[in-house]
């Protein structure tokens, strides 16, 4: 069947929002907590309650389409659906636990490699972030664009602690001292989709990390591009949206400027 990309955008934004509301109800009942690779890396029983919300919406929908989560609910391990949704569903799931406003439901969809939608949603403050391939991104229906140049010294920067990793301490440690210095602040927020959409919305302006998957960043990839941001490698290489890796996305103005710093990595 053919394809109607935006309908499948407003179809996107829909399970979304209602994703959302989900998440919120789940949110006032205990939470039950398991730990993943350590005690800092957490998932809980609402993880993966909108996840399951949200493949089977999808596939009740489209049924011919693929879906990569980070919980795993779709169970079709085939590689070779020509439209693929990735999933995270809940991007900042720490926050969440900790009821730190910055978490949000992340969906990208994929056609034939393609990122041609992006939607993000953060339901503590309401903000819907949409992004579609040549149509521009928008949060709540009022459009994205970075317009106006910055100088390094002026951005606010965000990343985690995560780069304290044996492999890549000494590389990365020194480049993000650097990036401390020369700009106006250094921030570890959590939530790799919703700080790619707060660069688009201009609240931040670059996000760095030496190591993401697919579902933390494929929905605010798609936006942030719309938005005119620029995203690489940190080596300055393309981005995947089907093999994770690292992340630098910046203010196009600061991006060559970051990409400088990184360069050892």
């Amino acid at each position: 069947m053919e394809l109607g990309v935006s309908e499948l955008g407003k179809f996107a934004e829909g399970i979304v929002r209602a994703a959302g509301k989900l998440l919120l109800k789940l949110r006032k009942e205990p939470l039950e907590l398991e730990e993943k690779a350590d005690f800092s890396d957490l998932v809980t029983v609402v993880d993966r309650a909108v996840e399951k919300f949200l493949v089977e919406s999808i596939l009740e929908r489209y049924p011919e389409h693929g879906i990569v989560g980070e919980e795993g609910i779709f169970e079709d391990e085939r590689s070779d659906f020509a439209t693929q949704w990735i999933i995270d569903p809940i991007d900042g799931t720490t926050n969440f636990i900790h009821n730190f406003p910055f978490y949000g439901i992340s969906v990208g969809i994929v056609h034939k490699g393609v990122g041609i939608i992006g939607v993000v949603y953060n339901p503590s403050t309401d903000e819907l972030f949409y992004g579609e391939k040549d149509k521009g991104a928008y949060v709540n229906g009022v459009a994205l664009r970075l317009n106006k140049p910055i100088q390094l010294k002026e951005a606010l920067v965000s990343t985690t602690m995560m780069w304290e990793d044996w492999r890549t301490k000494e590389s990365v440690h020194s480049s993000i001292i650097e990036i401390y210095q020369k700009t106006r602040g250094l921030r570890m927020l959590g939530g790799a989709a919703i700080s790619l959409c707060e660069i688009a919305k201009g609240t931040l302006n670059a996000y760095v990390m030496p190591a993401l998957s697919t579902w933390d960043y494929a929905g605010g990839v798609i936006i942030l591009k719309e938005a005119g941001g620029t995203i690489t490698r940190l080596n300055g290489s393309e981005l995947s949206l089907e093999k994770g890796g690292s992340l630098l996305a910046a203010h196009p103005s600061i991006h060559p400027d970051l990409l400088k710093i990184m360069e050892r990595v």
